[in-house]
């Protein structure tokens, strides 16, 4: 007969200790609430994983799974639960030349596979910040590199996943094995009902990566409206493989050192940043040849043209990581929609204008990001349109402002959901706005399969989306 509260082999980490609390707060985010685990786990394998889920399950508690910690809204703590902390989990990288197949750990990071990418000369579709880890990005679908053409990674880059499910059993989950599993999975997002243990990826052959960018001062009237349609116009001319663009607002003071104030440089600048996958500069050329050539009547509003000009993954991380900083007190917020790609792009551009143009402070983003992915829903639970992902970051160090903050996201994004179709599953935060990230007949399905698999509720990350649908007859 098994033990009732069955030992690990790694010992948990329990409140009161420093260690604990150190990992506790591992977020990206410095806006970590107080909600406290019985117990930390960190597994280094399977095996570990295994042993954890079996442990929460006979004492009764919930489980939470952090694989980056970039989740703004630390749903991965659960008071009282486990927390299943993977940043250690099967943390080597393998290829095999045969298959071209590339697996690695739930806590791999971009930069860990950037690292890998230069090195071998194969691609995998990562995320596009560095310190994101692949675990919650192929659970929520993945925005990854240059999806425009290739999707999102979870579509046809994800071959097969292992899974330790509610059980304590570990699972091959794919399109050949333990289906429902697998198309659950990509795109279930911070509720799904297991612990993502390993990921195997589709590779091709890496190419050189060039990078343009235009800066434009939109701080008068009319000339957002100009350069964003112009942008977008720009863009639906332009080929969709090996094309990356995002356009960015802030304000002009945004890297000045004293984080958290209103601007003082009232100036809002618009900036456009193409990324280019290509095997030559003259490849890449006429691929960005819509947005090389600038309208003359936008010319007088540019403030600065780079490029293209040929870079590496290195040099775009750290210019991610020179916007987004952390490590020093830094609370963030991040809301988005996805848009309706019915909606009219006049009626676009104005519902989203707070979103991207009102900014709260000077260290706060606005994004619009092209991604032109249209997902199947018979393929996975990634199932809403994708066509542009329109979010907001903000950030601020002092926590008398986390009200203030609050609300000023909340009443953009209440505007801008009238043009929305749903939400990013990254993005989703129960205690904020509540909003689509799947279809409902995706949802409905996907509620049935976590059902089956997980009948005593071990993963309770679910019910924040199940409260999506409006109609009693969840199921």
């Amino acid at each position: 007969m098994a033990a009732q509260n069955p030992p690990l082999a790694l010992e948990p980490l329990r409140r009161g200790t420093v260690e604990y609390e150190e990992l506790r707060k591992r977020f990206f985010n410095a806006r970590v609430p107080p909600t406290e685990p019985a117990e930390i786990v960190h597994p280094t394998t399977t095996a570990d994983v295994a042993a954890a889920v079996k442990r929460a399950k006979s004492l009764g508690w919930k489980v939470g799974v952090r694989s980056g910690g970039h989740s703004f809204t630390c749903s991965s703590l659960i008071q009282n639960g486990m927390l299943i902390d993977a940043s250690r989990l099967n943390r080597t990288i393998e290829y095999d030349p045969k298959t071209r197949i590339l697996s690695f750990g739930p806590a791999t990071l971009a930069r860990d596979l950037a690292e890998w990418s230069d090195k071998l000369k194969r691609f995998f579709p990562f995320g596009h910040f560095p310190s994101v880890a692949v675990g919650g990005f192929a659970l929520a679908g993945g925005q990854g590199w240059f999806m425009r053409g290739w999707g999102c990674t979870s579509d046809s880059w994800i071959t097969k996943l292992e899974v330790v499910m509610a059980d304590g059993q570990a699972i091959n989950a794919s399109k050949d094995e333990n289906e429902d599993v697998f198309w659950a999975a990509r795109g279930g997002g911070h509720g799904f009902f297991g612990v993502v243990t390993k990921i195997y990826g589709n590779t091709i052959p890496a190419r050189t990566i060039f990078d343009m960018a235009r800066v434009f001062d939109v701080s008068q009237p009319g000339s957002y409206e100009k350069v964003l349609g112009w942008a977008l116009a720009a863009n639906n001319r332009t080929p969709k493989y090996g094309v990356d663009t995002a356009v960015a607002t802030f304000y002009a003071d945004k890297e000045a050192a004293d984080a958290g104030r209103e601007a003082r440089d009232k100036r809002l600048f618009m900036s456009m940043d193409s990324i280019v996958y290509a095997d030559s500069m003259a490849e890449a050329e006429t691929l960005l040849s819509e947005f090389r050539n600038l309208p003359e009547e936008l010319q007088p509003l540019e403030m600065a043209h780079v490029g293209p000009k040929e870079t590496t993954w290195d040099e775009i991380f750290h210019y991610q990581e020179k916007v987004n900083p952390s490590g020093n007190g830094e609370r963030y917020q991040c809301d988005s929609i996805l848009n309706d790609p019915e909606i009219p792009r006049e009626k676009l551009m104005e519902a989203i204008k707070p979103a991207l143009c009102s900014l709260p402070n000077f260290r706060s983003v606005g994004v619009v990001f092209i991604a032109e992915y249209y997902p199947d829903e018979r393929d996975q639970a990634l199932s809403l349109p994708q066509q542009y992902y329109i979010s907001t970051m903000t950030c601020w160090t002092d926590p008398a402002e986390d009200g203030r903050m609050r609300k000023w996201m909340y009443d953009a994004y209440s505007r801008a959901e009238s043009v929305a179709c749903g939400q990013y599953i990254a993005d989703f935060d129960a205690t904020h706005r509540i909003t689509k990230v799947m279809s409902d007949s995706a949802l409905r399905k996907w509620l049935r399969i976590r059902a089956k698999w997980d009948p005593r509720e071990i993963f309770p990350g679910y019910k924040s989306f199940a409260s999506i649908l409006q109609d009693d007859a969840k199921l």
